[in-house]
């Protein structure tokens, strides 16, 4: 039986939001990183690192969006780190910071929760 593919693709569509929002939030540092030649560019420098890095973990939930919409396509049975990693990892975040967009990740935490059992191929 084939199933809608929903999970993955929510979760690359926060982590553009997310490099979107920090783009606009921090399009100085960020120029002031790409003009310096992202060589050694962002440790030393006031706000630097806080742009890289909100950068970085948008960049990250794409490409975990993009496993987990590969294992969705593929019909593959998700792994239990995936699953639980992934919801552990929401609720810190929503812990830590109950203001900010940890909450967009609370319907895939929980399709990936649903979905775990319902793969019909075992992951290789």
């Amino acid at each position: 039986m084939r199933t809608y593919r929903w999970v993955g693709r929510s979760i690359i569509a926060v982590g553009a939001i997310h490099c979107l929002v920090g783009a606009l939030i921090f399009a100085t540092p960020l120029m002031e990183i790409l003009n310096d030649g992202v060589w050694n560019s962002v440790d030393g420098f006031r706000g630097r690192p806080l742009a890289f890095w909100f950068e970085f973990a948008g960049l990250l939930t794409i490409v975990l969006g993009s496993s987990i919409d590969w294992m969705e396509k593929a019909d593959i049975s998700l792994s239990p780190i995936v699953c639980y990693g992934f919801g552990g990892l929401v609720v810190l975040a929503i812990i830590a910071m109950p203001v900010g967009g940890g909450w967009l990740l609370v319907p895939s935490a929980v399709g990936l929760l649903l979905k775990r059992h319902k793969g019909t191929r075992p992951a290789v």
